[in-house]
Parts: C-alpha cells; sequence; structure tokens
C-alpha cells in the first residue's frame, strides 16, 4: 500500500464505520471489488477506491457529515457548488489530489473515495440489462454545468486559449445558476425507484448499459476482506465482474498497470488550500 492508498484507506475504514453505525448498505464497486476478491485489498497500481450504495441509503449517507472527523468532508453538488458530478465522494480535506480534469475548477481538492448511487433502470420483468438512450443523454448533458465551471485564470502565454475557453464557461453558465441542471438529472435519475426496480445501476460511469444489473446481483450483499477491513462485496460479485471486466481474475499486461486518474498535484501531507496557494 503506498502513500496515496493509505490515505484512501483511512476515508475507506471512516465511511464503512458510519455505513455501519447507521445501518446503510453499500458495496465494494468497479477495481476496488476486484482488488478484494484478487490481491484482498488495493491493486497495487490502483489510485482510488470505489464504492456504490442503493439510492434509499445514498440518500441517507451524504446528510451525515456530522458523523466524520474534522477536515474529512462528503462532497455532493449541494455541498460543494462548483462540483457538478451526481455521484459523492468522501475527502480528506488535510490533503490535495488535483484532477486535471478539475483543475481549474473552484471546489475541495482533497484525496478522495467515490460513492456512486445505484438507482432502478427499469421495473419490466425480465430484463437484464437497460436499454434505451437515458445514459448517453444525462452524460450529455452534465457536461453543460461542467462547462460552466471551467473558468481558467488567463496567462499572456495562453491568451489563444483562456480567451476561447472563457467564452465558453459564459455561455454555459446559465446551466449552474441554483444547480439547476444537476438537481434537475438527478431527478432524472431518482425517476424509477430503487425498491421498485428489477435492474439497477449507476447512471454517472463510462460503461453506461454495460453497468446494469438484475437488483439480485447485489442483493444483502457477501463479507470480503480489503487490507484487513472487512467489508462488503455484491453478493454475486462474480457474475457482476465477469459482465464489466471479463476474466478479472487475469493480471493486465504490465505496459496497463497504471492508475487512470491524471492529476496536477498530490499531497498527503498538505492541504488543498494551501498546496494551491503555493503553486500560485
Amino acid at each position: 500500500m503506498n502513500e496515496l492508498q493509505a490515505k484512501q484507506f483511512e476515508l475507506l475504514k471512516a465511511f464503512v464505520g458510519v455505513c455501519e453505525k447507521h445501518h446503510l448498505k453499500y458495496f465494494l464497486y468497479g477495481g476496488t471489488c476486484i482488488g478484494a476478491v484478487r490481491h484482498k485489498g488495493f491493486i497495487p497500481w490502483d489510485d482510488d477506491v470505489d464504492v456504490c450504495m442503493p439510492r434509499p441509503d445514498f440518500d441517507k449517507f451524504i446528510k451525515l457529515q456530522k458523523d466524520f472527523k474534522d477536515g474529512y468532508f462528503i462532497q455532493t453538488y449541494k455541498s460543494d457548488f462548483n462540483y457538478s458530478y451526481l455521484f459523492a465522494k468522501v475527502r480528506d480535506s488535510n490533503t490535495t489530489f488535483i484532477e486535471k480534469t478539475f483543475a481549474h475548477t473552484n471546489f475541495n481538492h482533497g484525496i478522495y473515495i467515490d460513492i456512486f448511487p445505484l438507482d432502478g433502470i427499469t421495473k419490466k420483468k425480465g430484463r437484464t440489462r437497460g436499454r434505451g438512450p437515458k445514459p448517453y443523454l444525462m452524460w450529455f448533458f452534465w457536461y453543460f454545468p461542467y462547462l460552466g465551471h471551467q473558468w481558467f485564470p488567463w496567462k499572456w502565454k495562453k491568451l489563444w486559449l483562456d480567451i476561447p475557453a472563457t467564452i465558453v464557461a459564459l455561455a454555459f453558465s446559465p446551466f449552474i445558476i441554483g444547480n439547476w441542471s444537476p438537481r434537475l438529472l438527478e431527478l432524472w435519475a431518482k425517476h424509477i425507484p430503487y425498491d421498485k426496480a428489477t435492474v439497477i445501476g449507476t447512471y454517472h460511469t463510462m460503461h453506461f448499459h454495460h453497468e446494469t444489473y438484475p437488483k439480485e446481483w447485489f442483493g444483502e450483499g457477501v463479507e470480503g476482506d480489503f487490507e484487513g477491513l472487512k467489508i462488503k462485496l455484491p453478493s454475486m460479485y462474480d457474475t457482476y465482474l465477469t459482465q464489466v471486466y471479463g476474466n478479472y481474475m487475469q493480471l493486465p499486461p504490465e505496459n496497463k498497470r497504471y492508475g487512470h486518474h491524471y492529476h496536477n498535484g498530490v499531497s498527503t501531507t498538505v492541504g488543498y488550500k494551501e498546496y494551491i496557494k503555493k503553486q500560485k
């Protein structure tokens, strides 16, 4: 476990503690779930932690800021105005991880773990996957508020880029007024109640319908081990991981063993506000 992973693990332990205290359902997700099954912890080259929660549990969780120690922050579009994702992050404000995608966005840039809501995809019986354009349209419309938050500081050497970027931000700024755009997208995501759904999934990932599943695949969850921590995996984690990743137990080629969250700065000891101030 490297220094970044150690900080993420502390966040994960805090998250699990809050979920257990309030009897909230959660599951390890994505590469973190692979790590638990294949490595009993982090994939050695991984650079993030992903968990998911049924929508009813997710909506309860994001209101529990008071249950975290000082410096830990539940980031949503409601708690951090310039954050536009529909999923949440738990961040350590006393650290720094500035993703390239949001390098010019003024919000909390602490090291984080991702918390994805599992929403209802369809109520139709017999379905095993989602269908239709909804997840693609949600990604398309999400880019509107994202672009509205991209205010680049002007620099003489890059005026040819900064001025057009500012014009784009101005053009899309109406989508960030009162955060109405992510609020509307979230209502659309919650249109089919989780409890009535036969197929569930996460709308805010890049695999679209490939990441929609029969609800029983996640069920009540089964116990797994992650760096010595007892955690929850989807009940049918092998079926879920095989659908998304194929033969997930096979290690990828060495030239593909790297993290995918590109950054403009990382520190496990310096808070993001101080880090950014020093860079100016």
